[in-house]
């Protein structure tokens, strides 16, 4: 695991590892309390929790490699663990968060055992909702939660305004761009996120999955945002030339290489791209992105 010093109270954490969904970056708050955010290290993550013992344990949102690392915190700290309000039984019901993710697609059962016996997803039984006006205070230190729903149906960013430093969570700042593969995430919600924090004055943006950023923010949103356009132009341009949903799912949305992965991945894979294929032709039937977002025109490619 790597730890970056950002302030003296903020120390952004990498796990080694994290391919298949076990494990994220996140960050560390010190101060009277000491908060965790996302702090999910793979096979490290009891060990860390062990050693650090924070008193408040901050869930951004309820994907696997965000979310499981909550029941650990129960088993080795005496931290509050908190769950983004709406996205509680996810974490808290097996059965739900199972049906509705994997389940409209037929994969509920695979899902299920890839859930709990590679990643393992544990209930929650004791948690706190938290709310995007929820006041994380750490010795004075202001901690801004923001509702960046759209991933997730609400997904969260922290904002330490007085360092500028900026957590993203899961919002597409790195090299794979954002993902939208299940059905309850929403691509205009996400765009509006992804505008509301380029819009934050940042110094230094710290991501999910792509690092740290101390320069050239603006242009890593910009680049999330073209991804977002490419992947429509990618759907629109298939339609128009008659091609079937189904080979443009095979094609790729998001990941053009599926055939090449063992099962199950590769039907989870199937599975995701399909999900993005279903909301980019939803938005194109409203008009395209574009259409509410005039301002993604000017992009680059």
């Amino acid at each position: 695991m790597k730890r970056t010093l950002i302030t003296d109270r903020l120390i952004f954490l990498e796990p080694d590892d994290m391919r298949l969904f076990k494990a994220c970056a996140g960050l560390m708050v010190q101060g009277t309390r000491k908060l965790v955010i996302d702090a999910n290290m793979g096979p490290e993550t009891a060990a860390f929790l062990q050693t650090e013992q924070p008193q408040a344990a901050i869930i951004s949102h309820y994907h696997l490699d965000h979310g499981v690392w909550g029941s650990v915190a129960q088993d080795h700290t005496e931290a509050d663990v908190f769950i983004p309000s709406g996205e509680e039984a996810y974490l808290a019901d097996l059965d739900f968060f199972v049906n509705q993710t994997a389940g409209p697609y037929g994969l509920a059962e695979a899902w299920r055992r890839f859930s709990v016996e590679d990643c393992g997803y544990r209930e929650l039984k004791h948690y706190t909702s938290y709310d995007p006006d929820h006041a994380f205070a750490d010795q004075g230190l202001a901690i801004v939660c923001l509702d960046t729903g759209g991933h997730s149906p609400s997904h969260r960013s922290f904002y330490f305004p007085e360092d500028k430093v900026l957590f993203t969570g899961d919002m597409g700042v790195d090299r794979f761009g954002p993902w939208y593969g299940w059905a309850d995430c929403d691509l205009r919600q996400l765009v509006e996120a992804i505008l509301r924090l380029r819009g934050l004055p940042v110094e230094v943006l710290l991501t999910s999955h792509g690092g740290m950023l101390t320069s050239a923010i603006p242009e890593a949103w910009d680049l999330a945002l073209r991804r977002l356009v490419d992947r429509e132009n990618h759907v629109a341009q298939r339609l128009e030339k008659g091609h079937r949903p189904e080979a443009i799912v095979a094609e790729g949305i998001f990941f053009p290489q599926k055939s090449q992965v063992p099962e199950p991945m590769q039907s989870f894979l199937y599975m995701w791209d399909t999900a993005m294929y279903d909301h980019h032709r939803k938005m194109l039937e409203e008009g395209g992105l574009a259409r509410f977002f005039p301002e993604l025109r000017s992009l680059k490619p």
